[in-house]
């Protein structure tokens, strides 16, 4: 079988199928080196925003990570070193950049770039969605004379050191990337259409008697990850129908903003107007004060283009820069979008979206025998950990492997789908997410794309075991 991506997802499912002996797979990775995500983005301050204890594999757990937050290259390296503890090495192709795969009747025929193939009895898609950047239409963007760099393709030196620099966006990467920038720049302007909710992350270093006992007495270890899972697993109530709740956290995080930042304006144009969880709540000690810092402004007003020197915004202020930073987030659907994925009857895995990204509990789509994916739609999450969702859909992917192994090629029915879509639904009416505000978590219609909107033990439930009378042999 074929598996598709060498992060999280495709290193998690690879050492599943090991444990359950099934040797004859393949781990296609279009890069020259493992680690998805956490290999390519490497901007300055990126890091994990779940607590450590809950950003391992379950089945490989890390001692000694270094800082209650993990570092980027922290998490890479965990993700290299799991490839040789889990004996993933023989199992991957490096620099196999998938390029589309149809099914032949009774098996997948995958390319890739290059022109080589390979067919298999099944397709495992873990892509995941935060690697693919989003670049913004700015009028002029392509005038600019010095350099701009995107946060998701950070090079190695970005020489920005004594310069004047723009940030363009404020979200997850952006509240991390800002205060690293602000320190080493002469001049930091921030150009923010939309203000974000941000609470404390208390991030600390991890003393080295924790990471000690963590290695040497498994069951601490494990009791850390289980309360941290619990604590995060409770977070979800206040996206549902907790207003409450979600007010005493709105409270406590205007409270941060209010002793970080003492000018008044500055802090109104920092204060959201939206219901806290409808966009990404964002975690961080040190964004909002930087911008109490002589150096670094905050532009609200739109950017109306970009010219060779700088910024234009509002009704013509020119903002002077040296150099420009998008912090503009993913393309969540261009992973899967630039891969040509044909199943039956010879429709595209486009086609069979272009209404709505149709799926049965984010792992399997109608008409597309054998084809399972990682981290697919309606599986992200804002409270906890996706590790939790990788490795409840990846149990569920080995159990529909041992069925297709008796049964034959299966195929999910379309009124599974369409049962757990008005599921969903329902679910959606009484969350956050769909109150009102624009997010990446919504498509163009308004409808929810990418968020679980449930518990993960909810999640892990449903995902426990195949349900046969969601599936028929594939035609």
């Amino acid at each position: 079988m074929i598996v598709v991506g060498s992060g999280f997802s495709g290193v998690a499912m690879g050492a599943r199928l090991l444990d359950a002996g099934i040797r004859d797979f393949l781990v296609l990775e279009k890069g020259s080196e493992v680690g998805g995500t956490w290999r390519d983005n490497r901007y300055p301050g990126c890091a994990c925003d779940v607590p450590s204890p809950l950003y391992s594999l379950s089945f490989a757990p890390k001692a000694d990570w270094s800082r209650a937050y993990a570092p980027s290259a922290e998490i890479w390296q965990y993700l290299r070193d799991c490839v040789d503890r889990l004996g993933l090495g023989p199992h991957l192709a490096l620099d196999a950049d998938v390029t589309g795969a149809t099914w032949e009747g009774d098996r997948w025929r995958v390319r890739v770039a290059d022109g080589r193939e390979w067919t298999s009895d099944a397709l495992v898609l873990g892509v995941g969605g935060l690697h693919m950047p989003r670049r913004p239409d700015l009028p002029g963007l392509g005038t600019f004379g010095g350099p701009v760099m995107h946060t998701a393709d950070w090079p190695d030196d970005d020489g920005l050191d004594g310069l004047r620099v723009g940030v363009v966006g404020t979200g997850a990467s952006a509240v991390q990337l800002v205060p690293e920038l602000a320190a080493r720049v002469s001049q930091l302007v921030v150009f923010q259409r939309t203000p974000a909710w941000v609470l404390p992350r208390g991030d600390v270093p991890v003393s080295r008697w924790r990471q000690r006992a963590n290695a040497r007495i498994p069951l601490v270890q494990k009791a850390s990850r289980a309360r941290t899972y619990v604590r995060n697993e409770l977070n979800v109530l206040g996206f549902g129908r907790n207003a409450r709740l979600r007010e005493w956290v709105g409270r406590r995080s205007l409270e941060h903003l209010a002793s970080a930042v003492s000018d008044p304006v500055v802090r109104a144009a920092l204060t959201p107007a939206y219901e806290l969880g409808c966009k990404r709540v964002l975690l961080s000690d040190d964004y909002w004060p930087t911008f109490a810092r002589p150096h670094v402004q905050l532009v609200t007003e739109p950017i109306r283009e970009v010219v060779p020197r700088g910024v234009v915004t509002g009704e013509g202020t020119e903002h002077e820069l040296d150099a420009l930073v998008l912090a503009t987030g993913f393309d969540l659907d261009g992973s899967l979008a630039r891969m040509q994925i044909t199943g039956q009857d010879g429709r595209t895995l486009a086609q069979a979206w272009s209404r709505g990204r149709g799926t049965h509990l984010g792992i399997s789509v109608a008409g597309f025998p054998e084809l399972y994916l990682l981290l697919g739609p309606n599986t992200a999450l804002g409270h906890t950990s996706v590790l939790v969702m990788i490795e409840a859909a990846v149990d569920y992917v080995i159990d529909a492997l041992r069925r297709a192994d008796e049964l034959g090629p299966q195929v999910v029915t379309a009124a599974a789908q369409e049962r757990f879509g008005r599921w969903l639904r329902r679910r959606d009416r009484h969350t956050v997410w769909t109150s009102g505000c624009q997010s990446w978590y919504l498509d163009e219609r308004g409808v929810n794309k990418a968020i679980w909107p449930a518990s993960t033990v909810r999640y892990r439930w449903r995902t426990r075991k195949v349900d046969p009378r969601d599936y028929e042999p594939a035609s």
